[in-house]
């Protein structure tokens, strides 16, 4: 009864857990939830304990979102591990939600990648990805217009819960075929390990920009 990890997300529109050993799945679930997050986590973390008998000392990695994204939200996820663990100390591995995206992928790419994550506003947040799964350069927040059109042309694949938003305007039709199956965000993803994560022990800084994505 050692060495587990467990991934916890809920800085979009879905919370989850993930119970896992050796890249194997021992527990796993999703709830949609646009609001209410921390009721949700809650409950899945309390179903979690009671269904596998896990404790917090037998887990060794804790996989987290550190945004950026709803702050509350993700504020409400990470006070929840910062609770179970605290007579434990454990190792966190903390991902931007632009890498967590790149996890959800089934395998690696054979190109880059733009990472396309909805602001709840007019435009979109877009970074881009190298084929090992590193962010280049900064992040942009680009309008749904033209611009974006001749960006999103380019010899890119394209993952993130942005492209849901473009799917149904006609001038981005073109981007079905050029779309990654990676639309939403799951903690199972955290099992994937297509490179180092450099662990610690202190929870990370949130990242909060100015577009609350």
């Amino acid at each position: 009864m050692k060495n587990f990890e467990i991934g916890i997300d809920s800085s979009l529109s879905y919370c989850s857990i993930t119970l896992f050993k050796n890249e194997k799945i021992i527990w796993d679930k999703t709830v949609k939830s646009e609001f209410g997050h921390e009721k949700i986590l809650s409950k899945l973390l309390a179903d979690l304990v009671k269904k596998t008998k896990i404790k917090a000392e037998f887990i060794k990695k804790l996989h987290l979102n550190k945004g950026p994204a709803r702050f509350t939200a993700i504020r409400n996820c990470h006070s929840l591990m910062k609770g179970f663990f605290i007579s434990h100390k454990v190792e966190i591995v903390s991902y931007s939600i632009f890498e967590h995206f790149f996890l959800g992928l089934k395998k690696k790419p054979t190109k880059s990648i733009l990472c396309l994550v909805d602001t709840n506003r007019r435009d979109l947040a877009i970074q881009k990805i190298d084929t090992s799964g590193k962010l280049v350069g900064k992040t942009k927040t680009l309008k749904i217009n033209s611009d974006l059109i001749e960006l999103l042309s380019q010899d890119y694949y394209l993952i993130g819960n942005g492209t849901e938003k473009l799917k149904d305007v006609s001038e981005f039709k073109f981007i079905k075929s050029k779309t990654l199956s990676v639309t939403k965000l799951k903690s199972n993803y955290f099992v994937n390990k297509y490179y180092k994560k450099k662990s610690n022990y202190k929870f990370p800084k949130i990242i909060y920009p100015y577009s609350p994505i």
